[in-house]
């Protein structure tokens, strides 16, 4: 208490000195109106002053003019109870010494108020935050008068409930008065007043949900002549019961005035307000708990959030003594800063040499700010714990932090999480632009808001971040406190970034008082009765100290094993005074105990290159497995067998004590048998992990038994290490170690299934692809001193591959289902992969044939485009857009390639699509005009005309401007907010340039927002770099000489938007691509590539190339090293985007879009993730070469049905009509051809009479009769019916016995006899829109119609409708139906699916319902026996596929196959997912599924089918929940199959599936 009482006070004394006591009388008295005075991050209650007569807004709550006395304001938000507290001020005309005369009232001043308070956007945003009135005086009158619901609380100020004798004093003095005139609101007050009694009368009838709290004065006011009570006690109290009643020992001014926070007064008033805040929060704490710890467990996991970020704050606060680091908080530079003005420097440089209490002062100073209700994120680099060494690291968890303090922070990051766009956990310049710049940051931020960052030079990138605090908007309250050891790095970045800097040093001086504070606090524990020898041995050691803490440290902790003074002295005598000298001397004390030598360097060992901190518990099974000993009793032992170089947090975590312990261990020339050799030592580790990953224990058995999901399997503590982390130690181990890659290899033949299992559990993929990036580079290394053949190699390098493309193409089904692994995802992977050859024999397996794949391919989809050229492309987070040549730009979600919506430009062909920042901004251009868009609510938000054709577009960084270049050689700068022309830069060649003469036109032009840069280039003429902020030349590249014309033909040029790489790529006519510095223009690299188009990651680490022929090919920007080339599906490539995640990118060509995520981006070895230093230089690692098979488009299959038990019957593009094996999904038959070879549209058939009936996309249909001879081949007869229909055909559908065919029209129905070979009913059916025809059951023979969201019944032969029952007709009774997207019927049961969706882009929701019917002889008794509604579940369905049996299967849009049993409806609401099929095969235009008679499901798939076989005996149940949608219950899944007992081809399964 005291030193929160002690920093108030230098607050108040702060805010005295710094502002100004000359303020004008308007400002003391305080605005009119409602005020907003402090704005939490996260207000859960609003409290609201309001004054009483004559007083203000202000001038009421202060006891002087000075603002600090402003309690309200400055005091209440610094109050630990207020942190979710939102406080405002209201002020109104109740001045009765104004000579002006005022009609006002009490009754009006209430209105007003309500009014306000109503119109609030704070208050009307927040509508369940209750209210708390305070009100003085007058004002509690002015708060009874008007009351809504919302309000909790009222506390009255000496308020005369029934009136006051000196009010009518008054009114008396102003009637008599020349000067002034009468009040109304005066008169109010007098005793027994009309206004009195009806404002009480009201309030009587409201009051019983109110808490009320009334004060009264106890001591008189002056009144000049006299002195008196304003409002008597009696008035003052309510007298109602539950009121809560309290004295205030002061006069009617000062009941609520105070001179300090120490007032009695003010501490009585903060403790009621306390107490009903805790009211309060206790309740939205109830109420919202559940919802928030949802959401941050689902943000923890989105930000790859493992670690708690109070964990090492709180190891700091536990040993920072009381009293030390407040020279630094009390320190007048570090006031100004904290106050937040804007004229101040954002960034406060702390620095200080080693060990000096630099991270104790700045955990102090976040406890300082938390304590003062600061908004206030925190982070603690370690540069021996990977997990807090990167930027990256950092960022994430401060989003993190304050998304747990911020609920708009929240909810911006969670709608980024389910919009699908997935964030680089690496990437920091991502993070920065699309988590923080674009979304945390354009939060209203009322306060400023404060980083403290420790360490900053034990990060590995820091390099990046101070730039990017530079480029922070002025109007962002964010303020940067960081720590580090003096650095001229840091100091020549900030003086390069112009960024301004408050900087401090921790001197010698200042650690001298807090080390006296802590010596002064264990000197006790000595053996020293003595207090002058005492102070004789603080100064002492404080004298040797030389500032620095961890040496005093250590030496106390030495004293401590001392038994008298004279060891004491001893000790002292014999210490030295620097580090290393200290250290070697604590190294050789350790020596001196050989039984415990190897354990300590073990236990050194596994702390100096663990990959993050060990877990004690962790660390004894890490001993156990590396030397063969049990330590019972570690954390009693480590410290002293270690010489206290080793501690244990409060976490349990065993750390260094402090970061020069690593540096002093690992450096090179050490004479000592503790000395750390980090290449032996890191194999020795990954040996160490390989020895677990191999054990029993990851051993997953291929039978698993019933009941086996449900049981827990117990791993040892060392799992979660060894599973994560044993390849970062493996790439930083020797290339020698043969056993290395034998043990890998049996790892892989063994237990890598579950090992995915466990790393999946964790809901990360990031661990697969860094493990098959450490082992890629790793080999690859070795390669160069060791031979590259044998088996083993060949496995480890396989696996390698597979890894990536494991992760790239069932990532998000391994982490909806992490046991899928085992039993799913081996038998869709390519058939020469090491996963399939390995796994495929895995007892009762999903079994798929007709797999087209031999290898992996990269090319996940591609989008057609009819009648039309795709001409631009944009991506950003998740959603990308294409522009085309109609004028039309068609929005998709990144992740699914599902059509999002459609934007129409106009009638141009769209020429340029830019995002911004964020995929909320769209800019399109074409020849002649430049629209911008709000994408989220599809809607355009200025166009403009251009008088010149474009040549680049692109929006500045923080989207307040579109820049756009033409060929006229300008480019101007546009407004967001309405298109306004703010700028324009005319640009130039500069040694053709004449002032008033001809201006060359460019042929190129590229902008770059980010680095503030453009590139113009001119017909064989040199590239000019201009500088866009200052509008400045900066210089000329030249490919060929300078003095060389005419030079090379330039065809394409773009910026790296890394501002660390300074690289821009160019490619030119004779085939050259070349990168260069666009400050110097200096060349950096050349090859050759023939690049038409050019397109750069948004991390800058990957230069993407398009040819005329259609190659792909993709080098690291830097060094131009060819990674990855596609030689496939040739034709010349347009445009060239990536996405965010910089693996996924995505080309435009000819009439189509293609969307590619090739395994060798994902596998570059990151600079930043400390793998790179153990990969030799010498080493070019193999470019990837893609040549993807093509097909015949001809045969691609067109239409699919089930065809008997064992086929499927396919139509294909080429209008044949083809039998498909089932068992091995290969073309059996070809049954016969359509004349006109047009693609096949609809197959029906029927078995009882063997009829198929076909239809081609020129309306042509076919009846014919396919039976089986003896021999098994199927014979097909002479047509039944062979005409061409002048409508297009819309159904086909076979009535039950196989007589009749419907053939059904947008305008026309017609019925056709079989028998009688003739057209038998034709039925007009104009102006329907969307329809589908039912075959009722074999006893019925009606015809079901559904049609515009009506329910029908036809005859079959005369196609007349039939009564209906009203319970059938009101089935769809809604008219705003969506379109039938499917309707279907179980084939054993009255069981009707049926499922209504929109094209996309449009708003009406999908639907999906189940209906059982009663389906009787007589359609009068036709009826409904249960109707069940799954609009809930509508959204998640891709496609519905059918009913086998009592399933009805539909694709989800994720991926899997599901199934809702339309028997078990009744009583639970939930599916199930069964199995899952890989992305790529479900992304591209109509999906064409069917399903067996014995329940396979078949899948169209390029010129073939794929067939899913035991694919419905997985079983995982999914719950139904109206709030969420889906959501995975808490039950394992397994392997059952209730409604397939039945089967013959598959055997009642006896096992799970899962572990």
């Amino acid at each position: 208490v005291s030193a929160r009482g002690s920093f108030l006070e230098r607050r108040l004394s702060f805010l005295s000195t710094s502002r100004s006591a000359a303020e004008p009388a308007d400002h003391v008295r305080g605005p009119l109106g409602l005020n907003l005075l402090y704005g939490p991050s996260e207000p859960i209650v609003e409290f609201i002053f309001v004054h009483g007569l004559r007083g203000g807004s202000r001038k009421t709550w202060s006891a002087s003019d000075d603002p600090s006395h402003f309690w309200p304001k400055e005091w209440l938000p610094i109050e630990p109870r207020f942190r979710h507290v939102r406080i405002h001020s209201y002020g109104y005309n109740a001045d009765w010494g104004e000579k002006k005369g005022n009609v006002l009232n009490i009754h009006d001043f209430g209105i007003a108020l309500l009014g306000d308070v109503k119109n609030s956007p704070h208050i009307r945003n927040s509508a369940s935050n209750p209210i708390v009135f305070v009100g003085h005086s007058m004002g509690g009158l002015v708060i009874k008068k008007d009351l809504a619901t919302r309000f909790h609380s009222i506390y009255f100020l000496a308020t005369p409930h029934r009136g006051a004798d000196s009010a009518q004093l008054l009114n008396k003095v102003l009637k008599a008065s020349m000067a002034f005139n009468t009040k109304d609101y005066v008169d109010d007050l007098a005793p027994n007043s009309g206004a009195i009694q009806a404002i009480n009368d009201d309030f009587r009838h409201i009051l019983q949900d109110l808490q009320l709290w009334s004060f009264y004065e106890t001591m008189k006011t002056n009144l000049g002549v006299s002195q008196a009570l304003i409002v008597e006690k009696d008035s003052a109290i309510l007298g109602v019961p539950e009121e809560r009643v309290q004295l205030l020992n002061a006069d009617h001014r000062h009941v609520c005035k105070f001179n300090d926070a120490s007032d009695s007064n003010y501490i009585t008033l903060r403790n009621a307000f306390a107490s009903t805040i805790d009211q309060i929060e206790k309740k939205w704490y109830l109420s919202t708990k559940d919802e928030f710890e949802h959401t941050m467990k689902t943000l923890a996991r989105y930000l790859g959030q493992k670690d708690i970020p109070d964990n090492d704050l709180v190891n700091l606060l536990d040993r920072q003594m009381e009293g030390t680091c407040e020279w630094f908080t009390n320190d007048t530079d570090y006031e100004i800063w904290r106050s937040g003005a804007e004229q101040i420097p954002k960034l406060f440089w702390l620095n200080g040499k080693p060990a000096t209490g630099k991270s104790t002062i700045a955990a102090h100073v976040v406890r300082q700010l938390h304590g003062s209700n600061i908004g206030c994120s925190y982070f603690f680099f370690k540069h021996g714990d990977r997990t807090k060494s990167s930027v990256a690291s950092m960022l994430r968890s401060m989003a993190y932090q304050m998304a747990l303090t911020n609920p708009q922070v929240r909810t911006s990051i969670l709608s980024l999480h389910k919009s699908g766009t997935t964030i680089d956990a690496d990437d920091e310049r991502t993070l920065w632009r699309s988590l923080l710049v674009s979304r945390i940051f354009r939060t209203d931020f009322h306060q400023p808001y404060f980083w403290i960052i420790d360490a900053l030079d034990e990060c590995t990138d820091f390099g990046c971040f101070l730039p990017m605090l530079a480029k922070i908007d002025k109007k962002i309250p964010l303020r940067v406190l960081v720590t580090s050891r003096p650095s001229s790095v840091i100091q020549t970045l900030l003086s390069q970034e112009k960024l301004c800097t408050v900087g401090k040093e921790v001197n010698v001086e200042k650690s001298h008082e807090d080390i006296r504070i802590v010596l002064e606090a264990n000197t006790r524990f000595l053996p020293i009765d003595n207090p002058a020898a005492c102070q004789e041995l603080i100064t002492s050691i404080l004298d040797k100290s030389n500032g620095c803490f961890l040496w005093a440290s250590l030496v106390l902790k030495e004293l401590e094993t001392t038994h008298s003074e004279q060891q004491i002295q001893e000790v002292l005598d014999s210490v030295p005074s620097e580090m290393d000298s200290l250290y070697t001397r604590i190294l050789d004390n350790m020596a001196q105990v050989p039984r415990n030598q190897k354990l300590a360097q073990t236990i050194l060992r596994w702390t100096i290159c663990a990959v993050r901190p060990l877990f004690v518990e962790e660390l004894k099974e890490a001993i156990r497995l590396d030397l063969g000993e049990i330590i019972p009793r570690l954390e009693r032992t480590v410290e002293t067998v270690c010489g206290h170089l080793i501690h244990i947090d409060r976490r349990s975590r065993v750390q260094l004590v402090h970061e020069t312990v690593r540096v002093f261990l690992i450096k090179d020339g050490l004479n000592s048998g503790f000395a750390v050799n980090k290449i032996k030592e890191h194999t020795r580790l990954a040996e160490v992990c390989l020895q677990y990953l191999n054990s029993d224990e990851l051993k997953s058995s291929r039978y698993r038994r019933r009941g086996s999901a449900t049981r827990t399997v117990k791993r040892s503590v060392f799992a979660d290490y060894a599973t994560v982390y044993f390849s970062e130690h493996i790439v930083r181990s020797s290339s020698s170690n043969d056993s290395q890659v034998i043990a890998l290899d049996s790892f892989f033949d063994t237990n890598v299934l579950t090992w995915i299992d466990i790393v999946a559990q964790g809901g990360n993929m990031y661990f697969l692809t860094q493990t098959a990036k450490n082992l890629k580079a790793y080999m690859e290394r070795r390669a160069k001193y060791r031979s590259p053949l044998g088996q083993q190699v060949h496995s480890v390098s396989s696996w390698v591959n597979d890894l990536i493309h494991i992760v790239t193409t069932f990532g998000k089904s391994l982490l909806l289902s992490p046991s899928s692994v085992h039993f799913l995802i081996p038998p869709v992977c390519p058939r020469n992969s090491v996963i399939f050859r390995q796994y495929r024999e895995y007892p009762r397996c999903l079994e798929v044939v007709g797999l087209p794949e031999l290898e992996w391919d990269d090319r996940l989809s591609c989008i057609a485009f009819t009648e039309c050229k795709a001409l631009a492309i944009a991506c950003r987070d998740s959603r990308f857009a294409v522009g085309l040549s109609t004028g039309r730009i068609i929005l998709y979600h990144t992740s699914t390639c599902q059509e999002a919506g459609e934007l129409v430009h106009g009638k141009e062909a769209i020429r340029f699509l830019e995002f911004g920042s964020t995929n909320a901004l769209l800019a399109s251009a074409g020849r002649q005009t430049v629209v911008l868009w709000d994408v989220s609510a599809r809607t355009q938000l200025w166009a403009i005309v251009t008088t010149h054709r474009l040549l680049a577009l692109d929006f500045n960084e923080d989207d307040t401007i579109l820049m756009a270049g033409n060929i006229a050689n300008y480019t101007i700068f546009l407004a967001i907010k309405d298109g306004q022309v703010l700028d324009q830069l005319l640009v130039y060649d500069v040694d053709e340039h004449a002032p008033d003469g001809y201006q060359r036109p460019p042929t190129h032009a590229q902008l770059c927002g980010e680095l503030n840069l453009l590139a113009v280039g001119y017909r064989q003429r040199p590239i000019n770099i201009w500088d866009l902020e200052d509008r400045a030349f900066i210089g000329q590249f030249h490919k060929s000489a300078p003095d060389i014309y005419p030079g090379p033909l330039l065809v394409a040029m773009v910026f790296n938007p890394n501002p660390d790489m300074n690289v821009v790529a160019s490619s030119y006519g004779d085939g050259d691509l070349v990168t260069f510095d666009p400050w110097n223009q200096k060349q950096c690299a050349s090859t050759e590539a023939n690049a038409q188009v050019l397109a750069a990651s948004s991390d800058g680490t990957t230069l993407a190339t398009g040819d005329g022929s259609g190659t792909i090919q993709l080098f690291d920007f830097e060094t131009l090293r060819l990674l990855y080339r596609s030689t496939a599906y040739g034709c010349d490539i347009r445009a060239i985007a990536f996405a965010s995640n910089n693996v996924r990118f995505l080309d435009i060509r000819g009439d189509h879009c293609n969307v590619w995520e090739p395994s060798a981006i994902v596998r570059q070895t990151d600079d930043g993730d400390g793998s790179s230093e153990y990969c030799s230089e010498g080493v070019s690692p193999e470019v990837e070469t893609i040549q993807s098979g093509s097909w015949d488009d001809s045969r691609l299959i067109t239409a699919m049905i089930t065809f008997g038990s064992h086929y499927f019957v396919c139509g294909r593009e080429n209008g044949s009509v083809v039998l498909y094996d089932a068992r091995n999904g290969q073309p059996s038959q070809e049954l016969y051809s359509h004349a006109t070879k047009t693609a096949i549209t609809l197959l029906a058939w029927n078995d009882r009479e063997s009829v198929l009936a076909s239809t081609d996309r020129s309306s042509r249909v076919q009846v014919r009769k396919v039976l089986e001879d003896s021999s098994g081949a199927w014979v097909v007869e002479r047509p039944l019916l062979d005409q061409s229909m002048d409508q297009v055909i819309r159904q086909l559908l076979l009535n039950v016995n196989g007589k009749l065919l419907l053939v059904s029209t947008l305008l026309s129905d017609y019925v056709w006899d079989l028998d009688g070979c003739r057209w038998q009913i034709n039925r007009c059916a104009d102006g329907r829109r969307s329809w589908r025809w039912l075959n009722c059951n074999a006893a019925t023979p009606k015809l079901l119609h559904i049609v515009d969201g009506k329910i029908q019944c036809f005859d079959w032969q005369s196609l007349e409708e039939c009564v209906l029952p009203d319970s059938l007709m009101t089935l769809l009774i809604d008219h705003d139906y969506p379109s039938i997207a499917s309707l279907e019927m179980a084939s054993q049961t009255p069981d009707i699916c049926a499922y209504f969706r929109e094209p996309p882009g449009n708003q009406v929701p999908p639907r999906l319902r189940l209906w059982s019917l009663n389906l009787s002889p007589s359609t009068q008794n036709w009826g409904v026996d249960r109707s069940t509604n799954f609009d809930v579940l509508a959204s998640e369905v891709k496609v519905v596929i059918g009913f086998y049996k009592m399933l009805l299967l539909f694709l989800d849009q994720n991926g899997w196959i599901c199934s809702l049993n339309a028997d078990k409806q009744r009583t639970e609401k939930a599916y199930t997912r069964h199995f899952f099929i890989p992305y790529s095969w479900h992304c591209n235009g109509e999906l064409i599924f069917a399903i067996s008679a014995r329940g396979s499901v078949a899948l169209a798939r390029k010129e073939g089918i794929v067939v899913f076989h035991r694919g419905l005996d997985f079983d995982e149940q999914v719950a139904i929940t109206d709030n969420e949608g889906a959501r995975v219950s808490q039950t394992e899944p397994f392997w059952r199959s209730p409604v397939l007992e039945n089967r013959v081809d598959s055997p009642q399964p006896t096992h799970h599936w899962s572990h």
